[in-house]
């Protein structure tokens, strides 16, 4: 042992013969390894310096003697699956850096995962950290350790990569996650739709708390305006709720969970600099909830996290500057009037703030992960002094239409798979073609009676890259024609047989998409009574396409093509389809995913909302809701607030980004079918009953 490292503490005690017998590990098979699968430190193809290994209390064995600048070598993993973040499970007595890189210690790195004091070489926690999801094809993974030059840094467990973005809980505890929503007496709601079925409004005009159960928090009548005053002395966030008027409860049993949602809104003043009102939603009984309040010291907008087991916890601190916000006039002044709005769902990570002024100009607004599912009720919050709550409302439609979506409980096609492709085919049958996730993949074919049970046809149909469209007899012949849609890429054509598995090239091609990335959507306009050919420029076009654009800014976003013939197209309109606003969860850029026509001949798009959170507004799925002109298919009419793809807290297989969508609308039962490839992994689905009755044609 007197060959280790100086500082090396006597933990690490294998013997020198073991350390060699490991440092021999054989090379792995030719088949690339998945990242995605955890990869145990011990099994490494090679290392650096003075590493050894040991048995861990936490199972197996762990490396152990790592010092500044070592590194370990685990070679020949598959990063075509597409990689987000990255998670080690670490011991120290100190701080560190672990640089992830590529093919070298000195190769395309990563991503950087910071540790600190764990409090013991035995005590095994997690880190994690966002990686670089561009990279592809089989690669070495290079761990190199940086920290003290002169003692052992870190002992390593395991390591895995992950599909979705890590949200920096830095500030939070373990255990900040709780996915279970806790059981409890409350009714299900007659409609059992997953949302309120009516608002809630109180303007505290009657001189009491009639619809709150208030903890903490001295109520009186200012006399001044007559508003109520809301006291609360000490550090707490002390809180009232609302005992009758919550989200309903989402899980109505079977197969089927539907949607949650809602929106939050009051006036506030803060009487005092030391006062932190602010709004959000309860658990039942009080012991959990998120709030949203105002920040008047630190010139802040703070998110709050009560966890079960005690203890408040800030998740966010968005701090209101005169150069990052819209309007100079947002510090946070005593004796100011301001609204504050929360958008959210419990089924949903996403949480939308809106901070206003009087006359409702936005003075800043921003986006957070938080989850918590039983909090679902409207609770208000303060601490530190006096404050003013007035106009206290609670909307139970966050969106300009109210779709009702339920979702399956679990994926309909699992795993490695993604980016579908529906039609229904003249035998009654509904085929879907799916894409193996990565490049140069196989594509396969699934079947099913009633577009909500599948079967596995053929996994191998066809070999090629890219998502799948899909449309019918387009050339007169009955047969059905199928491209990925890039740039010069075939048609291939097929009239059925064998349940969609035979497959012939057509020899026509794509064409020029002008240099966008593919094609994620082809509408036949002739296909439906109720649209028009497209007219532009003096010209009609059969044919609209909506691409995805990443070569120009916002980075992804829409543009629209137009075709008679599927080979030749017309760039119909340079600009974004969707620019980045503030109101959704794409403020960064959007790309398509899926497109259905409306019955007024308007085309629905299921968006792909980027944020500077990262792809898809990871870790949320973030399909937003857009409908636009099916005579001007780049003007959009109407656009969705929150993502319409919630996360599931019981089944979190479709957390994550979510790449390649479907629509498939079934007339004979009205209803509207949405089909995704969630996490990359998995093809999950939604419906809407009774489509043609939601509000969306109002």
């Amino acid at each position: 042992m007197e060959n280790f490292k100086s500082g090396q503490r006597g933990f690490c005690w294998l013997a020198s013969l073991f350390a060699l017998v490991l440092f021999a590990a054989p090379g792995r098979a030719s088949a690339a390894n998945n990242p995605l699968d955890t990869i145990q430190a011990t099994n490494f193809d090679a290392v650096s310096g003075a590493i050894k290994t040991e048995p861990s209390i936490d199972g197996g064995a762990d490396l152990c003697s790592i010092h500044d600048s070592d590194y370990v070598l685990y070679k020949n993993y598959d990063f075509d699956s597409g990689v987000a973040a990255f998670k080690a499970r670490v011991a120290s007595i100190s701080s560190g850096t672990i640089e992830i890189r590529l093919d070298s210690p000195k190769g395309v790195l990563l991503g950087v995962c910071n540790y600190k004091s764990t409090g013991g070489w035995q005590n095994w926690e997690n880190v994690n950290c966002d990686v670089d999801n561009s990279q592809s094809g089989a690669r070495d993974i290079y761990l190199v350790f940086h920290g003290h030059e002169d003692r052992a840094l870190v002992n390593l467990r395991s390591i895995v990569f992950l599909k979705s973005v890590v949200e920096d809980t830095s500030e939070v505890p373990l255990g900040f996650s709780n996915r279970v929503d806790i059981p409890d007496d409350e009714p299900q709601a007659t409609q059992a739709w997953g949302i309120p079925e009516t608002g809630f409004h109180d303007g505290f005009e009657d001189g009491d708390l009639r619809e709150w159960d208030s903890h903490g928090i001295i109520i009186t009548t200012n006399a001044i305006d007559n508003q109520y005053s809301a006291e609360s002395f000490g550090t707490d966030l002390n809180y009232a709720i609302t005992p009758n008027v919550y989200i309903n409860k989402t899980d109505t049993g079977g197969d089927w969970r539907t949607m949650a949602e809602a929106s939050l809104s009051a006036d506030l003043i803060v009487d005092s600099v030391g006062a932190k009102p602010g709004i959000g939603f309860a658990s039942k009984d009080g012991k959990q909830w998120i709030a949203v309040t105002l920040n008047p010291e630190n010139n802040s907008i703070d998110v709050w996290r009560e966890l079960p087991q005690g203890g408040q916890v800030m998740t966010k601190k968005y701090i209101l500057t005169n150069t990052n916000d819209v309007n100079s006039e947002s510090v946070i002044r005593p004796g100011v009037p301001y609204q504050l709005q929360i958008d959210w769902s419990p089924y949903s990570d996403g949480l939308m703030v809106f901070f206003r002024d009087q006359s409702g100009a936005n003075l800043a607004n921003f986006r957070t992960a938080i989850d918590l599912p039983c909090a679902r009720r409207p609770l208000m919050v303060c601490s530190g002094g006096n404050a003013r709550f007035d106009n206290f409302v609670f909307d139970p439609t966050l969106d300009s239409w109210e779709f009702k979506w339920e979702w399956k409980k679990v994926p309909i096609l699992a795993s490695d798979v993604c980016n579908p492709a529906i039609w229904k085919w003249k035998d009654g049958k509904y085929y879907m073609m799916w894409r193996k996730f990565g490049a140069d993949n196989y594509h396969g074919i699934i079947s099913s009676t009633d577009g909500i049970t599948w079967t596995r046809v053929k996994n191998d149909v066809l070999k090629c890259t890219g998502d799948m469209n899909v449309v019918m007899d387009p050339f007169g012949d009955g047969l059905v024609y199928i491209t990925p849609g890039g740039g010069g890429m075939p048609w291939w054509v097929s009239d059925g047989s064998n349940e969609f598995t035979k497959w012939k090239k057509t020899g026509l091609t794509v064409g020029n998409i002008y240099g966008n990335c593919r094609i994620q959507e082809i509408i036949d306009t002739k296909k439906y009574p109720q649209m028009s050919p497209v007219a532009f420029q003096g010209d009609q076009y059969r044919f609209i396409a909506f691409t995805e654009d990443w070569n120009r800014m916002p980075k992804p976003h829409t543009v629209v093509l137009l075709s008679n013939t599927l080979t030749n197209w017309v760039l119909a309109n340079p600009a974004p389809v969707i620019p980045p606003q503030t109101n959704f969860w794409g403020e960064m850029g959007s790309a398509i995913g899926a497109a259905i026509v409306l019955r007024d001949g308007n085309i629905l798009l299921a968006d792909c909302a980027c944020t500077f959170a990262g792809y898809t507004g990871a870790p949320e799925p973030s399909n937003v809701s857009v409908i636009v002109d099916g005579k001007q298919p780049w003007k959009v009419l109407k656009l969705a607030t929150l993502p319409d793809a919630p996360v599931s807290r019981e089944h979190v297989w479709y957390e994550g980004p979510n790449f390649g969508t479907a629509f498939y609308y079934e007339p004979a039962n009205d209803t509207l079918f949405f089909y995704g490839g969630f996490h990359d992994y998995y093809i999950g689905m939604m419906r809407i009953q009774n489509f043609s009755k939601s509000n969306i044609f109002d």
